[in-house]
C-alpha cells in the first residue's frame, strides 16, 4: 500500500473560476489509479473572502419612495459588492439619503432619517422603521441645502422588495417577502416575516473530479468545511480523523478541486490564496 501527498495553492487556481476551483496537474501528464484507491483532505486553509451582498447574487438593490413636494418619488439603492451587516446597510442608506436630500436636521444638529434598518437580535430578525415625513418644518429643525421639499400630506416612505430573480434578493437578506411596505400616514415598523439570511454561504462543500462517493449527491463530494472564522480572516479546517472517499479507477491528467456552498452553488471568492493538502491512498 502506498500513499501520495498533494498540495494545491494559488498557483493552481483555474482562471475565471471565481478563485474557487484549483487544478493539480499530475507529472508526465497522467496518473494511473486502480480500484480501491481512496482520497482524503488532510487540511485546508481558505480565506473567508466572499461577499454576502453582491450583483452576482442579485441581492444588492432595493427600491423605496420618499414623499416630497413633487409627490412620492421612487429611488433605487444599489449597494456596492461587499460584506454587510444590517447596520452597514443602514449606514450606506443614510449616506444615500444625505446625498439625495432625504433628511432633516433637528435642534441638536442630528440628522433625522425617515426609513431606518435595525437588527433585532432577540427576535432573530431585522426591523424596518418608517417615520412620517412632515408637511412643514418642525420647530427647531432645519433643512439641508438639497432638501427635496415637503409633501402636501403627511406620509411615510415605502420600501419595495422585488420577487426573487437570481440566487437571492435583498428581501432574503433583510428577511422580507416580496411586496411594498410602509406608506402609511403614521409612523410604524415591521419585523422580518421570513428568516433573514445574513450570508448565503453557511459551509463550504469540497468536491473533486476523480472522486466516486456513492453515498452522496453529487457523487464527487469529498467533505464539508464549517465556517469557523470571521469575514476577512482564514478558515482553518483540519479533520479530526481521516475521512477517506473512493476514487474512480482510471488514468488522470489532473485533479480538480472545487469549492461550492452548502447547496452546491457557486462561491464568488476574492482571494485565491488557499492551501489544500490532500492524501491519496493506493491499495
Amino acid at each position: 500500500m502506498s500513499s501520495f501527498t498533494m498540495i494545491l495553492n494559488s498557483n493552481n487556481v483555474v482562471p475565471n473560476s471565481n478563485n474557487t476551483q484549483f487544478r493539480f496537474n499530475f507529472l508526465n501528464g497522467n496518473f494511473r489509479i486502480d480500484e480501491g484507491a481512496k482520497l482524503c483532505v488532510s487540511s485546508i486553509v481558505l480565506p473567508y473572502a466572499w461577499f454576502n451582498i453582491s450583483q452576482a447574487y442579485g441581492n444588492n438593490t432595493f427600491s423605496f419612495t420618499f414623499p416630497q413636494t413633487a409627490g412620492a418619488i421612487s429611488y433605487t439603492v444599489t449597494l456596492p459588492d461587499g460584506f454587510y451587516s444590517t447596520n452597514d446597510v443602514n449606514n450606506f442608506f443614510q449616506q444615500y439619503c444625505i446625498t439625495n436630500g432625504l433628511y432633516l436636521i433637528n435642534a441638536s444638529g442630528q440628522y433625522v432619517y425617515y426609513l431606518v434598518f435595525v437588527l433585532a437580535t432577540n427576535s432573530y430578525a431585522n426591523q424596518v422603521l418608517f417615520y412620517n415625513v412632515p408637511t412643514s418644518l418642525p420647530s427647531g429643525y432645519t433643512t439641508p441645502s438639497n432638501w427635496v421639499g415637503f409633501p402636501a400630506t403627511t406620509l411615510c416612505p415605502t420600501l419595495t422588495i422585488s420577487a426573487t430573480t437570481g440566487v437571492s434578493n435583498f428581501g432574503v437578506f433583510i428577511g422580507l417577502s416580496a411586496g411594498t411596505y410602509g406608506g402609511t400616514a403614521t409612523s410604524n415598523s415591521i419585523y422580518s416575516n421570513i428568516t433573514p439570511q445574513g450570508s448565503l454561504v453557511n459551509s463550504v462543500s469540497v468536491r473533486g473530479n476523480i472522486v466516486n462517493n456513492n453515498v452522496a449527491m453529487p457523487s464527487d463530494l469529498i467533505t464539508s468545511i464549517p465556517i469557523n472564522a470571521t469575514f476577512g480572516s482564514n478558515i482553518n479546517f483540519v479533520p479530526a480523523f481521516q475521512q477517506y472517499v473512493s476514487i474512480k479507477a482510471g488514468v488522470y491528467n489532473n485533479l480538480i478541486i472545487t469549492f461550492t456552498d452548502q447547496n452546491f452553488n457557486t462561491i464568488y471568492s476574492k482571494d485565491p490564496n488557499v492551501i489544500i493538502t490532500l492524501l491519496i491512498l493506493m491499495a
